[in-house]
């Protein structure tokens, strides 16, 4: 399922009915409501279920957390993602704008971000904190934007011209999200989300506070490098990803395809019963669903339904 977030219930619930295994892009709904249903619908067929948050492949999450686990720096205690997007403010008037069609970035940023915590943390959230902004007012209406991947290319501000429609946008374009992390060996972290438009000169980064040290990822994009700050030497180390990690990865053209392309190997190795990798899920969606709308609204440390 790869269109814009309004219809992927009716269609999961469909394909699930039929008993087709189902593969659905973020965000999984519109709502946390609407989310749950789609976890219950494929639970109760017995169907296989995963959700598109893939940038959680990235090399640098991959080797992160195996370094996590091998204590490199001790107990996590923080966990901090910071990024920012560009100005997308003549960009043309599409679903991201749309909160009904699943737009704004706590859609379709936040869930990314969140995917990579859980996955090099290997914690469960069960709080939530947070505030969305919208920031842009309005667009303009220009040439509609079928392929996604073209939605933040240059060309399309060329072909727009001089804006001579706008329409309000709804959705939100920054946000800050906190939750509390219970760690596989049950002690409690905090993790904080932030992004928004706009531009910056340092690069976004995803930075894990342990007691003996710190990891901090970084990439123009999607995190691909690495570095070690140790508290007892104090000193700053480059973490070279290993070759077989870079040799694991699936063969594309670009980093985006191979992601993808990871999750759907996994996923389908799955379905032939050969393994089973701990691909994310619609109950990732689910989770994901329910803090975006403690974050809509404004709340505070909101526990997370079971």
């Amino acid at each position: 399922i790869a269109t814009p977030a309004r219809p992927h219930r009716e269609m999961a619930e469909a394909a699930a009915s039929l008993g087709c295994h189902v593969v659905c892009e973020k965000p999984l709904a519109t709502n946390a409501r609407d989310a749950r249903a789609m976890l219950t619908a494929v639970e109760k067929a017995g169907v296989k279920h995963a959700y598109c948050t893939t940038s959680r492949y990235g090399p640098a999450v991959i080797y992160g957390r195996k370094l996590i686990a091998d204590g490199l720096i001790g107990q996590v205690r923080e966990v901090e993602s910071i990024a920012h997007t560009g100005d997308p403010s003549q960009m043309p008037f599409n679903w991201f704008h749309q909160l009904s069609e699943g737009g704004g970035l706590l859609n379709n940023l936040f869930t990314h971000k969140l995917g990579q915590v859980l996955h090099v943390t290997g914690g469960e959230v069960v709080a939530a904190a947070g505030e969305a902004r919208r920031l842009i007012e309005r667009a303009p209406v220009g040439p509609r934007v079928h392929d996604f991947r073209e939605l933040f290319g240059p060309a399309i501000y060329q072909k727009s011209g001089e804006p001579k429609e706008w329409r309000e946008v709804d959705a939100d374009f920054g946000y800050t999200v906190m939750i509390k992390l219970r760690m596989p060996d049950g002690h409690i972290a905090t993790a904080l989300f932030k992004a928004s438009v706009g531009k910056s000169p340092c690069p976004d980064y995803l930075a894990l506070h342990g007691t003996k040290g710190t990891l901090c990822l970084t990439g123009p994009n999607s995190p691909d490098r690495i570095h070690h700050f140790d508290w007892e030497s104090r000193k700053w180390e480059e973490m070279p990803i290993p070759q077989e990690i870079m040799a694991s990865l699936p063969q594309a053209d670009n980093f985006v395809q191979r992601d993808w392309n990871h999750l759907f190997r996994e996923f389908v190795a799955d379905v032939r019963g050969e393994s089973y990798a701990g691909y994310p899920t619609f109950r990732d969606g689910w989770v994901a669903a329910e803090i975006i709308e403690i974050a809509r609204a404004g709340q505070s440390w909101i526990p997370l339904p079971v």
